[in-house]
């Protein structure tokens, strides 16, 4: 009896183990990584893409050496409407700091083959000011979401293109900077 009483306790313990928890916050896979959380709880992956530093003169913001952040192609595949209330779940090292401290979320400028965004302006030896680049930047409310993610909502966004960048607060040797994208549309 004692023996049977043990194997149902070691099956079940297992069983529960195996099976998911209804209710259970999933967190992405990797850092960085964004999802947008459906109203049933399934999800919709954002696209990944590489970012690429550049720098040079910017005639829209008025720098003889803008810093800007440009992703390839004109357009994300992943796209949503103005209407929709959009919850997006987004990857850390930890969910311990400040979401507004280390998420960031651009607005792009698109054009045929780029989407871009001005993140600095070195305007050092004229008259201009130098300065970093806020104007773009969306704000958003964010809340722990899993162990290592922030539930991220995001209201009212206008038609245009967007990118997530995540950065590691506990690394001074970033990696390859990944946006994940997507649009709005009307």
């Amino acid at each position: 009896m004692k023996i049977i009483k043990i194997s149902i306790f070691i099956l079940t313990s297992i069983l529960f183990s195996v099976l998911p928890t209804h209710g259970q916050n999933k967190d992405p896979e990797f850092v960085g990584d964004t999802y947008l959380l459906k109203a049933d709880s399934s999800h919709v992956d954002l696209d990944k893409e590489f970012g690429n530093y550049t720098s040079g003169v910017s005639w829209s913001s008025n720098s003889w050496n803008a810093l800007s952040l440009e992703i390839a192609g004109g357009k994300a595949q992943t796209r949503f409407s103005t209407s929709e209330k959009l919850q997006l779940v987004v990857r850390a090292v930890d969910n311990n700091s400040d979401p507004l401290t280390i998420i960031t979320i651009y607005k792009f400028k698109a054009k045929k083959n780029t989407r871009s965004v001005v993140l600095s302006e070195d305007n050092s030896g004229t008259l201009m000011k130098s300065r970093t680049n806020s104007n773009d930047m969306i704000l958003f409310s964010g809340k722990k979401y899993g162990t290592s993610s922030y539930l991220i909502i995001l209201r009212t966004l206008k038609a245009g293109e967007y990118g997530i960048v995540v950065s590691n607060p506990n690394s001074k040797d970033q990696k390859r900077t990944i946006v994940s994208c997507f649009g709005i549309d009307e």
